[in-house]
């Protein structure tokens, strides 16, 4: 299950050319959340400014499943979900004769590097003509979760005029950086002119890097094996050492005493080989931590202690 993860934590994909670490500040693709009253994820906001279209009060902000008729709006213009069930969408008979929505999400602290990514749908589909009508939505960044004077605009989208698809965006958030505060959407057109519908899934605020992951020699292991990290004890950084009898899907998660994840170190597929991942424990406490590799035909856990 896909989940919104508010706390920070890494991951490293490896590609056939480099490898990344993500710090992940936000990230949520809205399949578990969204079932509450507001139909939003836990700690998001939204505020109908236009006051509404008294006859469709349904059309607003929310997270919906992909399929879902808008009321009053043509059923060819229904919510999509970028690559699973539920995304979070609004349509033109949000606001009549102008549309002015907000959505903000949960509260969040910006570091240098970071960034804001996601995915969004919006004005006239592949192979639907409604005489050349445009969508366009805002994003901003604020220090209030609300309409006004702390709303810093980061950017206008505007569909194209036919055949839209999926697109991811992407803007940096360095100018941010120390600040704690939310991401808002903003769906603001003249609906008596323009507007179909806008769909967004996927939303991510982080910092990807490069990690020190690396494979070692060319030699293909006979089996799956979890090796004991070293140093051990450590401080601040440890070397974990995996065997990968073939390709497969890998996952190495470190937990602290509590079961709480601090560290995604590997996230992905991987060839069969040996395979070294550094952890570095900087920014944690003393303690006892433990490493859990999974992969489609193995798990095994051990135990390692961090000493400053």
């Amino acid at each position: 299950m896909k989940k919104l993860f508010l706390l920070t934590l890494f991951a490293v994909i490896l590609s056939a050319s480099s490898s990344f670490a993500q710090r992940v500040v936000m990230y949520e693709t809205f399949e578990s959340s969204g079932f509450n009253m507001d139909s939003l994820p836990s700690g998001w906001l939204k505020f109908n400014e236009d006051g509404g279209d008294p006859n469709y009060p349904f059309c607003v902000w929310s997270v919906r499943d992909s399929g879902t008729v808008f009321p009053g709006v043509n059923a060819l213009l229904s919510s999509q979900a970028y690559q699973s069930r539920r995304s979070i969408s609004i349509a033109w008979r949000a606001g009549a004769p102008i549309a002015n929505d907000w959505v903000y999400t949960d509260s969040m602290t910006i570091q240098m590097g970071d960034s804001l990514m996601f995915w969004a749908l919006f004005g006239q589909p592949v192979g639907i003509n409604f005489g050349g009508l445009i969508d366009t939505f805002q994003v901003y960044f604020s220090q209030l979760n609300a309409p006004g004077a702390a709303d810093v605009h980061i950017a206008t989208l505007r569909s194209n005029d036919s055949d839209n698809v999926w697109t991811q965006f992407k803007f940096s958030l360095n100018q941010f950086a120390g600040q704690t505060g939310y991401i808002a959407f903003r769906y603001w057109m003249n609906t008596s002119v323009d507007g179909l519908r806008v769909n967004i899934d996927d939303v991510w605020v982080g910092n990807r890097a490069a990690v020190n992951i690396s494979q070692i020699g060319s030699n293909v292991p006979t089996s799956f094996a979890l090796n004991q990290n070293y140093p051990n004890p450590f401080n601040p950084k440890t070397i974990i050492r995996f065997d990968i009898a073939k390709a497969t899907n890998v996952n190495l998660v470190v937990y602290n005493s509590l079961g709480q994840v601090v560290r995604e170190l590997v996230n992905g597929m991987k060839s069969a080989g040996t395979y070294e991942a550094e952890f570095d424990a900087s920014s944690l406490a003393s303690g006892t931590y433990f490493y859990r590799l999974t992969t489609d035909d193995f798990t095994e856990t051990k135990k390692m202690l961090l000493v400053k």
